[in-house]
């Protein structure tokens, strides 16, 4: 598959994820009291919505956070379990995934997303969208 097919096919997933989220959600904004707590780490984009299926972390911690620039991860030392805002300063769209699959945030071109690792570590991470971009997120 070319790069510009993996790019569209990840512009589209992402599209169907928002798409998804914005048509199954009602007009109050609160999601179901019936979903359970999640466990896995959490995203949202700008306005707050559920990336990707998913679910909100809450509003991210002062000062703490990950910045994306020149296609290139910042270092990143954050709170294991505290929510903390990635920023994306480049024109394209880039991801944080975790090398061992932990988790996986699509970030939009100059946006932000919010992500909260629930465990302390330090995890590498990569842009599944650009091979040369990899760093470290360190969770005490």
């Amino acid at each position: 598959m070319t790069q510009r097919n993996v790019r569209l096919a990840l512009a589209g997933a992402c599209l169907m994820a928002l798409t998804t989220t914005a048509c199954s959600s009602d007009d109050s904004g609160s999601s179901s009291a019936t979903t359970p707590a999640p466990t896995v780490p959490s995203a949202t984009d700008a306005d707050g919505t559920s990336v990707a299926g998913v679910t909100t972390a809450g509003a991210p911690a002062a000062g703490a956070g990950l910045t994306m620039s020149v296609n290139k991860f910042s270092a990143a030392s954050v709170t294991a379990g505290t929510a903390f805002t990635i920023t994306n300063n480049d024109s394209v769209a880039h991801t944080v995934t975790a090398d061992d699959g932990s988790f996986d945030v699509a970030v939009p071109a100059n946006g932000t997303a919010t992500l909260t690792i629930p465990t302390a570590g330090t995890f590498a991470i990569h842009c599944t969208i650009h091979s040369s971009m990899h760093g470290t997120i360190t969770a005490a």
